[in-house]
């Protein structure tokens, strides 16, 4: 049976100013391949791009999500399930677009089991995108 999922979408202006704020836990994933992510990426940000393999593990319930998200971050990360969860792969525009069967789908979805507020960063250009990591790494680097 296939996931409904209703996670929000969320513009580069609204993600800014969460992370401005510090009001509130924002875990921040990145489902880019490792070389994008390796490239240039949102400081804080894990890399979750899994294989087909770990894809139909996540599927069949093989491993929890949360385990993806400790074994991929380079440090202990606190989980939170009340914490904003914010999914980015600089491209898709919005959950409604994403097929069934997709990566960013399977990981949106488990995402909201375990969390209670996930959101896909709509798709930027390649300005948009370089600004959208100077701010949050200026941001990320004050705090």
């Amino acid at each position: 049976m296939a996931h409904e999922m209703t996670g929000t979408q969320i513009v580069t202006e609204r993600l800014v100013a969460l992370l401005e704020s510090g009001t509130e836990k924002v875990l921040l994933i990145d489902s880019r391949p490792f070389v994008e992510y390796n490239t240039s990426h949102i400081l804080e940000a894990i890399n979750i791009n899994c294989s087909k393999l770990m894809k139909r593990r996540l599927q069949q319930d093989k491993v929890l999500i949360t385990e993806l998200i400790q074994h991929s971050a380079k440090h202990k990360v606190d989980i939170d399930c009340s914490q904003k969860v914010v999914v980015y792969d600089q491209s898709s525009q919005d959950v409604a677009s994403l097929s069934s069967d997709c990566f960013l789908t399977v990981l949106l979805g488990k995402l909201e089991k375990s969390f209670n507020s996930v959101h896909l960063l709509a798709g930027a250009d390649a300005a948009e995108w370089d600004r959208l990591c100077v701010k949050c790494q200026q941001h990320l680097s004050k705090a």
